[in-house]
C-alpha cells in the first residue's frame, strides 16, 4: 500500500480525534471525527485504487469526486457549530448550505459528471470555506470576553488552516491551465503536485493541534 507524506498527517489528525472525542464534544466538534475517517478512507483508496484492482481504465477522480460529496456536509455543519449561530441566522446560514449542496449534486450527476474530476464544485467549496473562515475568525477577534490568547482557541486553528489551505488551491486552480500551456513543471512533476502536499500538511497540523487544544483547554 502507498501513501503520500501528507497522508501520514491525515491519519495522525483522525488519531488525535479518536483520543480527543470527548475535548471535541465540549467544543461542538464531534463531527471531525466521521468527517476525517471519510477523508482517509477516500485519500488512501484513491491513492491506491489501481493496487485494489478497481476499475483500471478510469481515472481516480471518481473516487475523490465522493470526498467533495461527502466531506462538504460535514464541514458544512461544522462551520454552524463554530459560528454560533443566532436562531435567523441559522436559517440563512442552512439555506446557503442546502444552495451549496444542491449545486455540487447536480454538478456531480449532470454537468461535469462522476468520471472527471468536478472542479466546478471544488472551487464552489474553497469560496465558501474562504468566507465562513472569514466570519469565524472575525468573531473570535470581536469577542468581548475575551481573555485568553487566539493562539489558545481550537477554532482560531482550525479556521486559519482551512483559510490557507483554501486560498492556496483556488490560486493553484485557477493559474492550472496556464501551468499545463506553459508546461511548467519542477522536478519532473506539475506545479500543482508539488504545492499542494504542503498545504495540506499545515491543513491537517492545524486539526492535530487544535484537537489537542479541545482536551487540554477548558471551553468556554
Amino acid at each position: 500500500m502507498q501513501l503520500y507524506t501528507y497522508q501520514y498527517f491525515q491519519l495522525l489528525s483522525l488519531l488525535l480525534a479518536i483520543i480527543c472525542y470527548s475535548g471535541l464534544g465540549r467544543y461542538r466538534l464531534s463531527m471531525f471525527l466521521p468527517m476525517l475517517l471519510i477523508v482517509n478512507l477516500i485519500e488512501i483508496t484513491g491513492t491506491n485504487y489501481r493496487m485494489l484492482g478497481w476499475l483500471p481504465w478510469l481515472s481516480n477522480h471518481a473516487i475523490y469526486n465522493y470526498n467533495l460529496l461527502l466531506e462538504t456536509p460535514l464541514r458544512l455543519y461544522l462551520f454552524g457549530q463554530m459560528l454560533q449561530l443566532r436562531p435567523n441566522e441559522r436559517h440563512t446560514f442552512t439555506g446557503i448550505a442546502f444552495m451549496c449542496l444542491l449545486v455540487i449534486v447536480l454538478n456531480y450527476l449532470f454537468l461535469q459528471g462522476p468520471a472527471v474530476f468536478n472542479t466546478f464544485s471544488l472551487i464552489l467549496i474553497q469560496i465558501v470555506t474562504i468566507v465562513l473562515s472569514c466570519f469565524v475568525l472575525l468573531r473570535l477577534a470581536l469577542k468581548e470576553d475575551i481573555q485568553s490568547s487566539l493562539w489558545k482557541d481550537p477554532y482560531f486553528w482550525i479556521n486559519a488552516g482551512l483559510l490557507l489551505f483554501a486560498l492556496i488551491t483556488l490560486v493553484l486552480l485557477g493559474l492550472q491551465q496556464f501551468l499545463q500551456a506553459q508546461k511548467v513543471m519542477l522536478w519532473g512533476k506539475s506545479l500543482y503536485k508539488v504545492i499542494m502536499p504542503v498545504p495540506n500538511i499545515i491543513l491537517y497540523l492545524c486539526y492535530s493541534y487544535a484537537f489537542i487544544l479541545c482536551k487540554t483547554v477548558k471551553a468556554r
